[in-house]
């Protein structure tokens, strides 16, 4: 009886670590378009995306 309150006991340990964790790994990530330049004339946002990795769930702001 002892072994399985432990085993319980890890387990949901363990969904609770899970529970905290996950909506970290899920999160979309906030892209400031331009990065510190921000939104401005002359700028080759072509090239600022080209080196950026997006994901589905990811945010662009233009900072307008």
């Amino acid at each position: 009886m002892g072994r399985s309150k432990c085993t319980t006991a890890a387990a949901l340990a363990l969904c609770a670590t899970l529970a905290v964790m996950l909506p970290e790994l899920v999160a979309g990530k906030r892209y400031i378009v331009g990065g510190n330049m921000g939104w401005t004339t002359n700028y080759n946002y072509t090239l600022w995306a080209a080196n950026q990795t997006f994901y589905r769930g990811d945010w662009l702001f233009c900072g307008l």
